[in-house]
């Protein structure tokens, strides 16, 4: 069980490299932690599985993953397993945004923004919050077009991520999207080409455009609410 801040700080580092990364790289740049002190904590997560060292090079494990998607990478805390979010589903000129992810698990995926809920919070502050935080981009007319439960296996049948996640819409926004930060990269891609993006998630991504495009051409209500549960095949993670 992870309990140590230092072990805690250690998965969150291994996570934004795609193929491992080295004792020095994993190290906070604290001159006060000790070389021993920090291999103590790095040997631990190797010993418990979290971790494994090939070519000098420390590598999240399937169950290593399975524990960093539910670290903060601000706070460095490790939340419940279960999870209430949003995804942001921002649209200009008939593209959407998207970002390809830049860190474990399902590194080098493309999606949509998502973000936690958090305690008192609202789900359209939430989107609000995360836009900004993630992007730079400033809106406050978002809606909420539907909702998912999720649950994601990896390809040893074990769960990794289940929770909702509300999806939030608008194309009412302020300010230029950033092209990249170290969790993603950033860009606009067509609502009509988005599924032939390699490495995306599905189906929630697919899902959700469909939904928009019912909207944008009237077929249903931006009022009407859908609601999904999904259950992926097993992926790699």
């Amino acid at each position: 069980m992870i309990q140590h801040e230092i072990q805690k700080a250690i998965l969150s580092e291994c996570s934004f490299y795609s193929s491992g990364a080295t004792f020095s790289q994993l190290k906070p740049k604290d001159e006060n932690l000790e070389n021993d002190k920090f291999n103590y904590h790095l040997q631990y997560l190797v010993k418990n599985n979290y971790l494994i060292k090939k070519n000098n090079k420390y590598i999240l494990t399937e169950f290593g993953k399975s524990v960093v998607t539910n670290i903060d990478h601000i706070s460095k805390e490790i939340s419940t397993n279960y999870k209430v979010g949003v995804y942001i589903s921002i649209i200009k000129d008939n593209k959407i945004l998207l970002y390809k992810r830049l860190k474990h698990p399902q590194y080098g995926y493309t999606g949509l923004i998502s973000g936690k809920i958090t305690y008192g919070e609202t789900i359209l502050d939430t989107a609000e919050r995360e836009l900004r935080e993630e992007t730079g981009l400033v809106a406050n007319d978002f809606k909420i077009i539907g909702a998912f439960r999720q649950i994601r296996k990896n390809l040893n049948n074990d769960v990794i991520e289940d929770g909702i996640f509300f999806v939030c819409y608008t194309d009412k926004f302020l300010g230029e999207s950033v092209k990249n930060n170290r969790e993603g990269e950033y860009f606009w891609a067509e609502l009509d080409i988005v599924a032939n993006i390699e490495k995306i998630f599905k189906p929630s991504l697919e899902i959700i455009i469909k939904e928009i495009q019912k909207r944008q051409k009237g077929e249903i209500s931006w009022d009407t609410k859908f609601i999904y549960e999904l259950q992926p095949e097993p992926e790699e993670y």
